[in-house]
């Protein structure tokens, strides 16, 4: 509803900003004065809703204060003495206003209206500055006024400063997890612009699954008191405008202003983190000098499919691999030529494991060991075997051996069905006993339990 050119032209004496808005916060009316002050039309406006405009006015702690008026709620002043925004406004036209604002409920043809009167306290300030006519007590309490204006504005710029330029994402929401502010490092990290986030419920931030979980989590809160997330560092999973999904840390503080709850996260992408870490745990899971897995990822990746061959009651073979003769090969060649023999050894054994889920790792010294899952015993003596004769294939010299002219290798074979009432070790145990008679037969031969 728009108003009538009479009623237009009665606001337009007023020489104050007069601003009348519809239940749904529809501009219906916008008076000249606020024209000047804006350097926007009317026309522009009129129909447009007020947070589509000022979008920094979206949220329960002002539309939401000017829309209980609706409700038969009391009028609403925003100035210095009930309320600390006697804001620094930023309107369409880039200039800057500070403005104090009464909020009052009218009806027109019997419908309700919020009516807006807005004081301009920047030309009158300085008109105050200019005018020496005034009284001096009026000059005083205009200049006092100023100067709280000033402060409020200068803090408010510094705290702007410091959220604009931080390094971490800066992102408050409301207890209905609304967002009200979002900081250019969050809009690096999120890659949506701060328009298209403000007054959105946080969720879209958050892959699916995580959505749901969060707001019941600032509901129970607001319940209990009682959170997961609030006061407490968590790594989470954030997800960009583009859908994709990345390793977040947050950090959540509660506070209140004028009454209302508000939730600030503050926010790092650490991705990078993420992969350094990864990267690290890969290289303290490796052999060195070899390449393949070491002892340690050996041992906590045979916990884990022991695990799961006894939910799944299926075979696991483990096959250990020793070179024959090893230390009369180093005392003969000498070290260098022994580690490129276990580089050589290392080779064969990763060429001839063909599934994802089959593990090799360097046990220690010359000794290596084979985990296959969901392996029978005759296949897994199959693998062994190829691997021995891939290493005799090498022809690596070693004339100090006692079994042949060239490097040879003994190997180990046992599987298991894990049980209750066995353990990982029982099936180290067995396969160590298979390499010992493999070595007690005479070596480079495969034996087997």
């Amino acid at each position: 509803m728009l108003l009538p050119d009479l009623n237009n032209l009665m606001l337009d004496a007023l020489p104050i900003g007069t601003v009348l808005l519809s239940a749904d916060m529809t501009i219906c009316a916008w008076n000249r004065t606020m024209e000047d002050w804006a350097g926007v039309s009317r026309a522009e406006l009129l129909g447009r809703p007020l947070t589509e405009v000022f979008p920094h006015l979206a949220g329960v702690r002002y539309a939401g204060r000017i829309q209980s008026l609706f409700e038969g709620g009391a009028p609403v002043i925003f100035s210095a003495q009930l309320h600390p925004h006697i804001f620094s406004c930023p309107l369409p036209a880039g200039r800057l206003r500070i403005l104090q604002t009464t909020v009052t409920r009218v009806f027109v043809d019997e419908r309700p209206f919020a009516l807006l009167a807005v004081q301009d306290f920047t030309d009158l300030v300085m008109a105050a500055r200019e005018s020496r006519r005034l009284h001096q007590h009026s000059l005083d309490e205009i200049e006092y006024r100023k100067q709280i204006e000033l402060a409020l504005k200068e803090s408010a710029e510094r705290i702007r400063a410091i959220v604009d330029n931080a390094v971490e994402g800066i992102i408050v929401i409301n207890d209905a997890c609304l967002i009200e502010e979002f900081n250019p490092a969050a809009e690096r990290i999120f890659g949506y612009q701060v328009s298209e986030v403000i007054g959105e419920n946080v969720g879209i931030l958050m892959p699916g699954p995580y959505r749901v979980e969060h707001d019941g989590d600032v509901r129970r809160f607001l319940q209990t008191n009682s959170s997961r997330l609030i006061g407490k560092d968590r790594d989470l999973t954030g997800m960009r405008k583009d859908g994709s999904v990345f390793p977040l840390h947050i950090s959540v503080s509660k506070t209140s202003v004028q009454g209302h709850t508000l939730f600030v996260g503050i926010v790092q992408d650490i991705s990078v983190r993420k992969q350094l870490e990864e990267h690290l745990r890969d290289l303290s899971f490796k052999d060195s000098l070899t390449g393949i897995n070491n002892r340690r990822a050996f041992d906590e990746n045979l916990e884990k499919e022991w695990r799961r061959a006894r939910r799944n009651r299926t075979p696991l073979a483990l096959m250990m691999l020793d070179i024959d003769c090893f230390k009369a090969f180093n005392d003969t060649y000498g070290h260098q030529e022994g580690d490129s023999c276990l580089k050589e050894v290392a080779r064969v054994i990763m060429a001839n494991l063909k599934r994802p889920a089959d593990f090799a790792a360097r046990y220690g010294g010359e000794e290596f060991v084979v985990l296959l899952p969901e392996t029978a015993w005759d296949d897994a003596v199959v693998v062994a075997e190829t691997i021995r004769l891939g290493v005799a294939a090498l022809e690596i010299p070693h004339k100090k051996s006692d079994i042949a002219e060239y490097v040879t290798l003994s190997a180990g074979v046992a599987c298991l069905v894990p049980d209750e009432e066995q353990s990982a070790d029982n099936l180290m145990k067995v396969a160590d006993l298979a390499l010992y008679a493999a070595k007690s037969a005479g070596r480079n031969r495969v034996c087997g339990n």
